[in-house]
């Protein structure tokens, strides 16, 4: 009896592993999140799922409907200067754009920091500054 159960432990210990190891592959990791109410109320999250960056959650608080799955492309991008820092994350295809950013900036005696999201589609632009609750970790993900 307890040989057969110390059996059934041993062989289950590999199986707990990979399950595991499965549920650390497919769990989603937010990079971006952004809550604003001005301009229009938005909400954006950018989560990464292995090595993939996806654009989750992109609610208007308007009559703009985006379909999230012809948002195919993603850049990442980096600018750096002396005094200024920015990270930005391009999702696009047929013509819409939307591009996520953060910014910091110790020019003039001042710190700015500014997340922000800009929606472009065919000839209207649109430009949000998010609230305090944003947050961004664009800066730990490689430029490609």
């Amino acid at each position: 009896m307890i040989k057969s159960n110390v059996a059934k432990f041993i062989l289950a210990i590999p199986l707990i592993f990979i399950a595991s190891c499965n549920a650390a592959q497919s769990s989603s990791q937010v990079i971006f999140k952004c809550n604003t109410d001005e301009p229009t109320p938005i909400e954006l999250v950018v989560s990464k799922v292995g090595n993939k960056l996806h654009l989750d959650k992109f609610t208007i608080n308007a009559p703009t409907a985006i379909d999230l799955m012809d948002l195919k492309t993603v850049k990442k991008s980096s600018y750096h200067r002396s005094l200024v820092t920015e990270h930005s994350l391009t999702f696009s295809d047929d013509g819409i754009e939307v591009i996520v950013s953060d910014y910091y900036s110790e020019e003039f005696d001042a710190v700015t920091k500014e997340k922000t999201v800009t929606l472009q589609m065919k000839d209207t632009k649109k430009y949000w500054v998010c609230d305090s609750t944003a947050m961004s970790k664009l800066a730990s993900i490689e430029d490609f």
